[in-house]
Formats: structure tokens, sequence, C-alpha cells
């Protein structure tokens, strides 16, 4: 009987990946439904300790994991704002749980070159839907003509910000650039046909948008690709930097800060330092606890008003960095950084490791997964959209669960080769 019930958890558990992107996704319609992903993410996890007898299997980031599950407690407790909170820390839970379901499902080869075929499918299709559901902004880049942007109309009644798009797409894009540069003779045909047209769609996208952060963050990821690619890449990396500090040289600091740092919401750079001091001081007085996810607006205007902007137009730090502390107090930050560090660390391996090994696929996949994670600290510093407060912000958690299962993978693939 007992091996019956263990072989029905096991073929359950097995379904764990689908019901819950399903529900993830669920979440990116309605902030109402993010509680559903939780709700049913602890139930697989009982599924799985009934057919396996473990909750789930150990990551190498448990631990800062776990110290940020202690601190969504906190700031349930601290918060004044519990019905803007909420919902936040449901998105954070959702992302967490999206991510172990990865790392629980993904067992083998075959098993992760499906998780990769999916997330550039997940890159395509959100480009797609961006088509249809961005409230476009036309009037930074003079040389986008205003009349382009009709032939997208919005079919959605909840827009996304081109910001928040961007900041979502260009994560995807040097996965799928990667893979495509480094391991093009190992994909499939539908593979590199899936691949081409997610370039092609993203690039668009990213363009239309506008954004600033997100084109730079391309550009940041773009010269670190050149680098692991090429041996002359170093070259394309001093080129970049040297024009860069060329432009800066030629200009000016000032205007080219006001240039790479306005927005329509914030201006040049003295309305950004303002957002960024906000947050500063939030910081130095709740250190350890944060002001409570998603409260940044209302203590801002209450505790430490702004002179550049009225009531209620600033929502967030606009800094990843800056906002999670403001969220979750420096030890939520430490816990954050601690992944990202662990997850880089691990994408480099599985790069490393591919191209001693002459494995273009791993190459490729290593390639772009850690340079996904400069384009987040690149994005980051201009822009908190990839956080609690925006729909695709579990979209992180599962790249993390990708890198961490992509090292596991390859390292057993690479056991099983050394013992054959």
């Amino acid at each position: 009987m007992t091996q019956v019930i263990r072989k029905a958890a096991d073929r359950i558990a097995s379904l764990e990946i689908w019901i819950i992107a399903l529900c993830v996704v669920a979440g990116f319609v309605s902030s109402k439904l993010l509680f559903l992903a939780i709700i049913v993410g602890g139930a697989f996890w009982l599924v799985r300790w009934l057919g396996s007898g473990r909750l789930s299997v150990h990551t190498p980031v448990d631990w800062p994991i776990l110290l940020l599950l202690i601190m969504t407690l906190i700031t349930l407790r601290v918060t004044a704002l519990p019905e803007v909170t909420y919902p936040q820390v449901y998105r954070l839970l959702s992302g967490i749980i999206l991510y172990y379901a990865i790392v629980n499902w993904t067992t083998s080869h075959a098993r992760l070159r499906l998780l990769v075929l999916g997330t550039i499918l997940a890159g395509l299709s959100l480009a797609l839907f961006a088509t249809v559901s961005v409230q476009w902004t036309i009037s930074k880049f003079p040389f986008i003509p205003a009349s382009l942007y009709g032939y997208f109309p919005i079919l959605v009644s909840d827009t996304a910000n081109p910001n928040v798009m961007a900041g979502s797409l260009v994560i995807f894009f040097p996965i799928i650039l990667g893979l495509c540069l480094f391991g093009w003779n190992h994909l499939h045909w539908y593979e590199a046909s899936l691949s081409m047209l997610a370039l092609v769609s993203i690039s668009a996208i990213l363009v239309l948008t506008q954004s600033r952060g997100g084109l730079i963050a391309l550009v940041a990821f773009l010269l670190v690709m050149a680098l692991l690619r090429w041996r002359w890449g170093w070259v394309l990396l001093l080129m970049g930097i040297s024009t860069t500090g060329a432009a800066i040289a030629w200009i000016g600091v000032t205007p080219v800060l006001n240039a790479v740092l306005s927005s329509t919401t914030l201006g040049g750079i003295e309305g950004r330092l303002e957002v960024w001091s906000r947050a500063v001081y939030m910081i130095q007085d709740f250190p350890f606890t944060g002001v409570g996810m998603g409260s940044y607006a209302k203590v801002a205007d209450l505790l430490y008003p702004f002179f550049l902007y009225e009531p209620g137009k600033v929502e967030h730090a606009h800094n990843l960095f800056l906002q999670i502390a403001v969220d979750l107090g420096i030890p939520g930050l430490i816990a954050w950084l601690a992944i990202l560090v662990v997850v880089s660390v691990i994408a480099w391996q599985v790069y490393h490791k591919g191209r001693i090994t002459h494995n273009g696929w791993y190459a490729g996949l290593g390639a772009g997964l850690l340079c996904s994670q400069v384009v987040l600290v690149v994005h980051g510093m201009l822009d908190s959209v990839t956080w609690g407060m925006v729909r695709p912000a579990p979209i992180v958690w599962a790249i993390w669960g990708l890198i961490v299962t992509s090292g596991c993978i390859q390292y057993q693939t690479a056991k099983i080769s050394v013992q054959g």
C-alpha cells in the first residue's frame, strides 16, 4: 500500500512545474490569483514528501531564500499598508515556489532542454503580447515615427508600462542569443527557428519601448557576450568604454547623465537623485525591517516629501537594490544579493565547463544565463521593475531556477561520462 501511495505521489509531483507555471501566469493576469500559486505549491511540497520523503531538493541558495522568507513575515508585521504589501509578498512567494518547481522537476538533460525551449517560447510570447498590451511612449526617440505605433492597438484593459516590458524582455534576450552564438550546431531546426523569431521580436519591442534602461542593459550584455564568445571580444569592450568616456568628455557629465537617467516620470538627474535620496532615508530609519513591501510612495509622501514631484507621483525607488532594501530592510537586500552572486557563479561555471569540454550548447547556455544577470544588475541601477511591484517579477526566479538546475544537470552529465 505504501509503495502504491509513493508511486501515485511521484506521478502527481511530476506535474508540478506545469501547474505552478500556469498559476504564476494566472497571477500575471490578476493579482488575486497569486495566492492560488502559493496554495498549490504548498500542496505539491506535501505530495513530494509522500512520494520521496523530502519536501524539496537542496539548492545552493536555500539559506538566503530562508532569510528572504523570514523578512517577508517581518514585512507583513510592520507594514502600515497591508492591502499593498500582501500582493507583493504573494508575488515574491510565487516566484520562490516557481524556482523550486523548476529545480525539482528538471532531473535530466532532456528535461533541461525542454525547459530551455520553454524559456525561448516564454520570451517570444511576452514579445508578442507586448504588441497589444503596452501603453507606448512615443516622444523619447524622434527617429521612430509616431504613426508606427498605430499598428499596435491595445486589446487589454490593464496595460503594461514600456519600461516594465523592456526590463522583462531584455532578461530573455541574452539566453537566446547565447545559444545561437555558441551552440547553433547543437540546436534542432525548431529550436533554431524559434530562437531567431524570438530574437527579432524581442529586439523590435525593445526599440519600440524606447526604454533607456532596457537599451543600456542590452548594450552592456552584448559587450560581455562578445568578450565571452571571441578572443578579440575585449577589443569591443575597450571600444565601448572608450566611446563612452569620449562622449562624456565631449558633451559633459551632466548632459550625458540627464540623457541616460531622464524619463517621462522622473525628468533628469536631479529628479532621480531626489527619488533615490528618499530611499536612502528610509533605509537609514528602517534598516532592519524595511518599511513594508510596496510602501515607498506613501512613506515618502508622509515622512520625506518630494520637492520636485506631487504626492503619489513616484511609486517606487527606481533602483532595484534600493527598492529591495526599502521593502525588506538590509537583511533582505543581503539575502537577495547572496542569491544573485551564487547563481552568477553557477552560470559562469556552466559556461566555463562548456568551453573547456567543447560543448557549445552548455557554453552558450552558461554565457546567456551569466549575461542575463548582467542585464538584471545594469537595468536594476536605473529601475526596479523586476521586483515585487510588477506582474512579471517571478521571471527572475524562473531564470534563477534555470541557472541552478543547469549547473546540476551539467555536473551529472559530466560525472556519467567519466564513469562511462
